[in-house]
């Protein structure tokens, strides 16, 4: 192998590794994000969504549509949820931000867990906020510090809403017979556990009512699940060494691939020539020249 073609081969390897070096920079400066962000993303997210657990909020929509020429009306129970999880520099800035955004829209804070100290503070946060401020307050929640992950899903709740009033009107039906039950009188022991049962009647179906005050127009809330939290900014060295060490992993495993990929070619031409020279038919040796030599 001639010394001219390991020189140029050893510069087209280096110029791109400098290449594949300069293209992850840039794009780490465009998109900075520190060591734990993977990390710290998924643990919030999944914080937010604990906390959601403990928060049902249902709204109203009245949907109305063409049957058989005439128009018809339904009321749709529905749960909507935005998902929120933003990471910040300026923890107290922006957190005087949302309050802002929180008077703004007239919302209410339904559950606010708040930890860690100066450097690494979060604040997880439910927010219950009415039906038509919800897409304008999660727009201007998703305009404080650096999402990091956004969600919103929404979920018909109208056949569970009318299970409930299936239920209660079954309860209050059993409440009324052994209310009939007990004007027809009977003994000490008969009475009181036809009480017994009408109190416990009485206090499912307070327990229906409870639920389906959830549902009430006067209740009706969506909910938002914002989480903050604090994040030291990421420094140009630090930017640069994951930039070096990724472009050293990749050019590894190309370099990697490269090789094997020219050593299976190298056997598969090793063994194509073997067996071309073992198939090939082989040539008649000619006597009659050799005998009339001799």
């Amino acid at each position: 192998m001639k010394p001219v073609f390991i020189k140029w081969t050893l510069i087209v390897f280096v110029f791109m590794f400098i290449l594949f070096f300069a293209g992850r920079a840039v794009y780490s400066f465009n998109t900075p994000q520190d060591s734990a962000a993977i990390v710290t993303d998924v643990y919030y997210s999944n914080s937010a969504s604990d906390s959601a657990m403990l928060m049902k909020n249902y709204a109203s929509e009245r949907l109305s549509y063409l049957d058989a020429g005439s128009v018809s009306v339904i009321d749709q129970k529905y749960e909507r949820t935005a998902n929120i999880v933003s990471k910040t520099t300026n923890y107290d800035s922006d957190f005087s931000r949302f309050q802002e955004v929180l008077e703004e829209n007239k919302a209410m804070v339904q559950s606010e867990n708040s930890r860690g100290l100066q450097g690494s503070r979060r604040v997880d946060l439910v927010i219950g906020v009415r039906p038509d401020n919800f897409d304008k307050m999660r727009d201007e929640i998703l305009k404080i510090g650096r999402v990091t992950s956004s969600s919103t899903t929404k979920v018909d709740k109208t056949y569970e809403y009318r299970q409930m009033l299936a239920e209660k009107e079954t309860l209050e039906n059993r409440k009324a017979a052994y209310e009939e039950l007990k004007s027809r009188g009977g003994s000490i022991t008969e009475l009181l556990q036809l009480e017994d049962k009408i109190i416990e009647v009485d206090t499912q179906i307070q327990q229906q009512q409870i639920g389906l005050g959830e549902y009430s127009d006067e209740n009706a809330l969506c909910t938002i699940n914002f989480t903050l939290y604090e994040g030291s900014a990421v420094s140009a060295p630090y930017i640069l060494w994951n930039a070096l060490t990724w472009t050293a992993g990749v050019y590894a495993a190309l370099i990697g691939v490269l090789i094997l990929i020219g050593v299976a070619a190298a056997i598969f031409l090793h063994v194509w020539g073997y067996f071309k020279h073992s198939l090939s038919p082989r040539q008649p040796v000619n006597t009659s020249v050799t005998n009339e030599k001799q």
